[in-house]
């Protein structure tokens, strides 16, 4: 019963990432974010969204008034951001080490809601090695094609 709790737990903290991360880039590529985009960028019904945006305005993340537009608040801005930067990381890596961008791209999809914090700083250190250093990064690809 616990494991089915977290498990939704999980899905829920997801789907707040998911929704406040299209949120952020709708705003800053276009200046404004509709319900319609963020369904078609989640997959989502229209309905879908207009049942979520009330929720995420309740709890803090955005201000929103339905048919006159949204806004990220500081902590939807913070978590945005957050989800971004651990994405980036994770798909940077992921790519250095030879793995195909589509494929990367799906694979952090998968891994970028629930990575620790610790462990995402570790992965930024280890970016940031391989960045400074190609022999290090050349050294990893070699010893995996071997």
């Amino acid at each position: 019963m616990e494991e089915v709790i977290l498990m939704e737990q999980l899905e829920a903290q997801t789907r707040l990432e998911d929704y406040l991360q299209v949120i952020y880039r709708l705003i800053n590529d276009k200046g404004y974010a509709r319900p319609v985009e963020i369904a078609e960028k989640l997959h989502v019904k229209p309905s879908t969204v207009s049942g979520m945006l009330p929720r995420l305005a309740s709890n803090g993340y955005l201000v929103y008034e339905p048919h006159r537009g949204m806004s990220l608040t500081d902590k939807g801005v913070r978590i945005a951001r957050s989800v971004i930067r651990r994405h980036s990381m994770i798909s940077e890596l992921l790519i250095m080490l030879g793995v195909e961008d589509e494929v990367a791209f799906r694979d952090t999809e998968g891994i970028v809601h629930h990575i620790q914090p610790e462990t995402i700083s570790k992965i930024e250190g280890l970016v940031a090695v391989l960045r400074k250093d190609p022999k290090v990064l050349r050294s990893i690809r070699d010893y995996k094609e071997d």
